[in-house]
């Protein structure tokens, strides 16, 4: 278990994937502006989501697409549980995985915003943001050098334990804070912070307990008040651990391979920040279309903020403070056992995001040159094809 929640994280090795592939225009003339419409199915669309399931063993998917800010298609596919025979719905919950990562990365920026904190501000130490507080040992050099900066960028430097295996994969039975002071006295920074990217979902964890000390609410609450009630996120929650704790309207998870039975086996609480959220693809929209950038929904970071939030570092300009980017792409996956997901925008004013209650089996070596290069391809495909295909209708 703890060698394949850490695998599908490997996902960046395919960063460059979608700059690489041909972005071609639909010349189709734009449809007739109809306002008052309800949406009509687009066979052209909805081929590309029903072949990818069919051909990946995938139980059901929820898709949603924007146009320059409106919500002009949304569509459910396959089934959401398949014992009962549940069809998938748009407003079904499905966990996110790793795309919570920028949802921690946008928290983290709100309070840059609020001035409350910096991006380069120490993390431990004295005078660092979390002290002294947790672990029994005296930290290392690399560990009083750790920024803000580091956690979201991926350059910390580790938090791994033996074998360099990610440390948020162990002592899954510790509460929070008992796990925080494991981590503190056995997690290792293998290199000096800031000189090396390495993709260790520990920094998110850590940057979760960041925003809980700076705003003073718990992290579930910070995200809940600054995040999903101002953009009407009435779906989007964190995750609750086990079967037990599934929400009333969330799919079952189905995964493959070596990650079948591990679908509620993991401390999914452990992971708020790295990988908890829970939530429905309109609503992860909506999310999008309020960190893109464009005027014709209002952003939640003001300008000079949002141009630190898409920074990448030195080294790796392509991974930014909990976003990804690729020339004119921005965009981010997650992966646990039994969910697949994604959201992407794209400069021509197109977003889309994409959620699986079903995955490849990550833990095999030809997952992120298979599974994860298709599915990438199959995000780019809806952003910069059949572009003038949509109605002009808002369905937000």
């Amino acid at each position: 278990m703890k060698k394949l929640i850490l695998t599908h994280f490997r996902f960046l090795s395919i960063v460059l994937l979608v700059g690489l592939i041909g972005c071609s225009e639909s010349t189709d003339p734009t449809p007739t502006p109809k306002p008052d419409a309800t949406q009509e199915d687009l066979a052209v669309i909805d081929s590309q989501i029903e072949g990818f399931i069919s051909q990946y063993t995938i139980p059901g998917a929820s898709l949603a697409i924007s146009k320059n800010g409106k919500l002009v298609y949304q569509k459910a596919y396959g089934v959401a549980d398949q014992a009962q025979n549940k069809p998938m719905q748009t407003q079904t919950q499905m966990r996110v995985a790793s795309v919570s990562k920028t949802f921690t990365g946008l928290a983290i920026m709100l309070l840059v915003q609020d001035g409350k904190i910096s991006l380069d501000d120490k993390v431990f130490g004295d005078g660092g943001i979390l002290g002294t507080t947790y672990g029994t040992k005296a930290y290392s050099n690399r560990v009083l050098q750790v920024t803000v900066r580091h956690l979201l960028q991926m350059t910390s430097g580790g938090w791994v334990v033996a074998g360099n295996r990610d440390a948020i994969d162990y002592e899954q039975q510790r509460t929070n804070a008992g796990y925080f002071d494991w981590m503190m006295d056995n997690g290792i920074l293998n290199f000096d912070p800031g000189s090396q990217y390495w993709y260790i979902n520990t920094n998110y964890f850590v940057a979760a307990r960041v925003v809980e000390k700076v705003s003073g609410k718990s992290f579930a609450q910070f995200i809940k008040e600054r995040i999903t009630d101002p953009l009407e996120m009435k779906s989007t929650v964190l995750g609750k651990n086990g079967v037990q704790g599934r929400q009333p309207n969330e799919a079952v998870y189905y995964g493959q391979g070596a990650t079948k039975g591990f679908e509620y086996n993991f401390n999914l609480e452990r992971r708020d920040g790295d990988a908890g959220i829970v939530t429905s693809a309109p609503d992860l929209l909506r999310f999008v279309t309020a960190i893109d950038g464009n005027p014709s929904r209002p952003d939640l970071l003001q300008s000079a903020i949002y141009n630190q939030f898409i920074q990448g570092s030195t080294a790796n300009g392509n991974f930014a403070n909990g976003i990804a980017i690729s020339n004119q792409f921005k965009f981010f996956y997650g992966a646990l056992p039994g969910t697949r997901s994604g959201y992407m925008f794209h400069s021509n004013g197109m977003a889309v995001a994409l959620i699986f209650n079903g995955n490849g089996d990550y833990t095999q070596s030809n997952y992120n040159s298979t599974f994860a290069r298709a599915h990438d391809a199959l995000m780019v495909n809806l952003l910069t094809t059949n572009t003038n295909i949509y109605q002009d209708i808002d369905q937000f």
